[in-house]
């Protein structure tokens, strides 16, 4: 009995170490991913034109970065494969039991960055959800590997002696090390502030009413405009031709930018310039950005939906604010919850969470009540027959057979 005390503060601090390390692996290769697309998009739409000495919007160049981006994308089609996956498809295997496969990381990260840098109109978040849950995989794995280490520490002879919270603790220290690294780093960090500043004023009543009024009715041209993002992506005509479609699509959503350059891209930028845009022009990007995004992905080109979409709620917000004269940001931060409850089919706690990301929790005031109009108006919508059914997530890779027991 003495000596496995004395083993437990060795067995402890290797399990706490291991969940450390990989943790801040995770939160490494993130920055990594996030400082290369930064760095390969200011060079191919900042240096390069300027020493070619021409502008990189409304010109040659527009077309040029996304045609050559189409034949990228074809090629990685071709010899990587369908990566990243589609977001709905990680969440329907975690679901199942199953795990993202770590050799498809490297796949998930040249296919993302060419359709990231190269200016397609998707957005970051599926190429995290690969990276992550790639990744997430091997540290399981490893932290499962060392379970003896924590039967030790607790001085139990079987896992299922030691209680939950402590099996699962690791885990989560691995999560709040991935986080710590990704925050600390000096590089690699989403731009996901938009414009918003700390909200420091009560919302009133009337303001409520508008942001309430606009979430609920966006929410059905939202849950319509997934439909066909959803379809899209699921499509594999591209496949007959990769090369050759994925150069079409990326000349066809280039001619749509030059309506608005901000079609170009996954979008999250540009919601801090939309104040100053004509009315007229804001809704050309409303549509054309959702148009762009279905386009890129009949084309093989591939990447999240979400941010995408906030930013043409948030156009679409911009000019309904100068009608009724609420705050823009109000509006905004109302219709980038409704499509966050949409994509995630009404769960109000999971909308507010995803919200979160891109909007300060001094709006969680306005999170709150544009998800629960969504909700409500997803509800409504189903009763009555004008929004459509969920259709069932893709089949999940990585998840084990019915009927098969997980550990």
């Amino acid at each position: 009995m003495g000596r496995h005390r004395a083993t437990r503060p060795a067995s402890l601090g290797a399990v706490v170490l291991a969940a450390l390390l990989g943790g801040a692996f995770a939160g490494f290769l993130a920055s990594v991913f996030i400082w290369l697309v930064d760095g390969g998009t200011d060079l191919l739409w900042t240096e390069l034109p300027d020493r070619v000495g021409v502008e990189p919007y409304g010109t040659w160049w527009m077309f040029a970065v996304p045609i050559v981006g189409g034949a990228l994308v074809g090629l990685g089609q071709r010899f990587l494969g369908n990566y990243p996956r589609p977001i709905d498809e990680a969440m329907a295997t975690w679901k199942a039991g199953g795990h993202l496969d770590p050799r498809t990381v490297p796949k998930t990260v040249v296919n993302s960055l060419v359709a990231l840098v190269f200016g397609g109109p998707v957005g970051f978040e599926a190429a995290l959800t690969g990276l992550l849950g790639g990744t997430a995989t091997l540290i399981s794995t490893q932290l499962h590997r060392a379970g003896r280490f924590v039967r030790q520490a607790w001085g139990a002879e079987r896992i299922e002696a030691v209680p939950h919270a402590v099996q699962v603790l690791p885990f989560y220290l691995a999560a709040l090390a991935g986080l710590f690294t990704y925050k600390a780093l000096p590089f690699g960090t989403i731009d996901v502030a938009f414009r918003f500043a700390p909200n420091r004023e009560v919302m009133g009543a009337d303001d409520a009413v508008v942001v309430a009024l606009f979430a609920a009715l966006v929410t059905v041209p939202i849950a319509w405009a997934t439909v066909a993002i959803h379809r899209a992506e699921a499509a594999t005509l591209f496949r007959r031709s990769p090369v050759v479609i994925g150069m079409a699509g990326g000349l066809l959503f280039a001619t749509l930018a030059l309506g608005n350059d901000a079609v170009l891209f996954s979008g999250q930028g540009s919601i801090q310039d939309l104040g100053g845009v004509a009315i007229a022009s804001l809704l050309y990007l409303t549509v054309a950005k959702v148009a762009a995004l279905v386009i890129a992905y009949l084309a093989g080109w591939r990447g999240g939906p979400v941010f995408p979409c906030f930013l043409a709620v948030a156009a679409l917000a911009t000019a309904v604010s100068a009608g009724v004269g609420t705050s823009p940001d109000l509006v905004m931060i109302g219709g980038i919850a409704a499509v966050s409850s949409v994509f995630l089919k009404g769960r109000i706690p999971a909308a507010f969470l995803l919200s979160l990301y891109v909007v300060p929790l001094s709006y969680a005031g306005v999170i709150l009540v544009g998800a629960a109009a969504a909700a409500a108006a997803l509800a409504l919508g189903a009763s009555l027959g004008i929004v459509p059914t969920p259709e069932a997530p893709p089949d999940p890779e990585g998840a084990p057979p019915t009927g098969t027991a997980t550990t």
